[in-house]
């Protein structure tokens, strides 16, 4: 669209079915078949409006009840995704793949009208079918009811998704968005399109959007809702590790990634593997610690690379890079105009705009925590600016270790240092005993060549920063769902 629009209802009933009804709207691969679906936006809207019927015929008085979604990437996922929301929904996202513990939580949290589920077995059906056997639909349920003539979304200022912080420590947290929340963020990441609009040939086919982020992951959803307002094309994934194939089989130029795919498609581009990676060249990184050589390698090799950092609180809208240059790509870039920013005294960069989040679900006391009296979230990470206005992520506020010295050392600048060594696969910078210590995980033949290395960066760094202790972890470092390590 010319424009972003502000609405999910003028999305669908404007975009969709008027303005670009026979453009592509999703791709997705079929193994058992070995053909790729194409779906065009009249479809996906008739599509959304079966949806609508199927929940309004079997939900009572389903306007404002939660939907919870429990699948890997689909193209039944998007449709109930917005079919759900024009029904009048509260749409809940959730990771299909975490402990029974953590999902029992947050389904006790929610009390959901309706768990919609692909079927599988991501390790927790049993327990799911025997606490909610009776919620439980087919996320295909809607293919047999007829498209609605009328739509019923809710208010621009009521509640509209419910999606779980990813967590690092603790249970996770609901975030509550309205539709307001959802397309502000939507003008902040509008900046993307527009760039690239300078840079393609809008007189042939739109480039299409590789999705293989899961979409309870904020970052894929925003894509997801931003990218079919937009009237681009979404291919769908559902494993990264058919990440090869899908790309053969569905041309894409555009990819958002996390810094764990970014370092693999660095590694393809500097052993001259480029054309395994096809027509991509927008690496869209959605986190706030990305190597800047991997980057600039990158920008080096023909990729435009772009860095959005946000938080689930704002709606993933924060700060965009497009900077290729050396001095500007380690920035997570400048603000945009539809938002506010400042850096505290302690260094915590906070922000404010109407992609602020309504609050968590039923915690006001974690609320107050997060958003002041005068609207700021405080996103907990440290910041600086420079004279360019690019702003340049330190490291987090409460992952800060504090020595008996009264001297604070961030974990990830230690971290991202440890990581230069080759040998290195992962590591973690921790209090260990009275020391500042590092986990790494790594070869085992190559644990000297890492105990080496350390020892030789002590010696270019202050005294307090200096690494005493060395361990080694036998398995990767645990991750949660969107690859952030986990800090105890």
């Amino acid at each position: 669209m010319e424009k972003f629009v502000n609405t999910m209802y003028d999305a669908i009933t404007q975009g969709m079915e008027k303005e670009f009804p026979e453009r592509v709207a999703f791709r997705y691969y079929t193994e058992e078949t070995d053909t790729v679906t194409t779906v065009l936006f009249k479809e996906l809207a008739q599509d959304v409006r079966r949806t609508v019927t199927c929940l309004q015929s079997t939900i009572p008085d389903v306007k404002g009840k939660k939907i919870c979604l429990l699948s890997k990437n689909s193209y039944e996922y998007v449709v109930n995704t917005f079919g759900a929301i024009m029904a009048g929904c509260v749409l809940v996202p959730m990771n299909q793949r975490k402990s029974w513990e953590e999902m029992s939580h947050e389904l006790e949290l929610v009390e959901p009208a309706a768990i919609l589920t692909d079927g599988e077995d991501y390790g927790n059906k049993a327990q799911l079918e025997a606490a909610y056997g009776g919620l439980l639909r087919p996320m295909d349920g809607f293919r047999s009811y007829e498209p609605a003539a009328e739509l019923h979304p809710i208010g621009h200022d009521d509640l509209m998704v419910l999606m779980f912080t990813s967590g690092t420590t603790g249970l996770s947290k609901g975030v509550m968005m309205s539709e307001r929340n959802l397309f502000s963020a939507g003008h902040v990441l509008w900046a993307i399109s527009a760039q690239l609009a300078d840079k393609i040939d809008l007189t042939k086919p739109l480039p299409g959007h590789y999705m293989v982020l899961p979409m309870f992951h904020l970052g894929a959803f925003i894509d997801l809702f931003s990218t079919t307002v937009m009237g681009w094309p979404l291919n769908l994934g559902s494993d990264i590790r058919n990440f090869y194939r899908d790309i053969q089989k569905m041309p894409s130029q555009i990819m958002s990634v996390v810094p764990m795919i970014m370092n693999a498609l660095h590694k393809d581009v500097m052993r001259g593997h480029r054309d395994r990676l096809g027509n991509l060249w927008v690496p869209i990184g959605s986190s706030a610690m990305f190597d800047p050589q991997v980057l600039l390698d990158m920008a080096h090799n023909g990729m435009f690379v772009i860095q959005c950092y946000g938080a689930t609180e704002t709606c993933a809208a924060g700060i965009i890079n497009f900077a290729q240059d050396e001095k500007h790509i380690g920035a997570v870039g400048q603000g945009s105009a539809y938002m506010d920013y400042k850096i505290e005294p302690d260094g915590e960069l906070c922000m404010r705009g109407d992609c602020v989040m309504m609050g968590y679900y039923k915690d006001p006391e974690g609320t107050a925590e997060v958003i002041d009296k005068d609207g700021w979230v405080h996103t907990g990470d440290l910041a600086r600016v420079d004279e360019d206005g690019y702003y340049y992520i330190i490291g987090r506020k409460k992952n800060l270790i504090i020595l008996d010295s009264g001297e604070n050392i961030s974990p990830e600048e230690l971290e991202g240092m440890v990581e230069k060594c080759p040998a290195v696969q992962e590591c973690i910078v921790k209090e260990l005993g009275k020391k500042i210590g590092v986990v790494v995980y790594c070869e085992k033949e190559h644990q000297q060549t890492v105990r080496d290395f350390v020892a030789q960066m002590n010696r270019t760094v202050p005294l307090y920063k200096r690494i005493g202790v060395v361990e080694f972890s036998e398995t990767p470092l645990p991750r949660n769902a969107t690859g952030k390590l986990v800090r105890k």
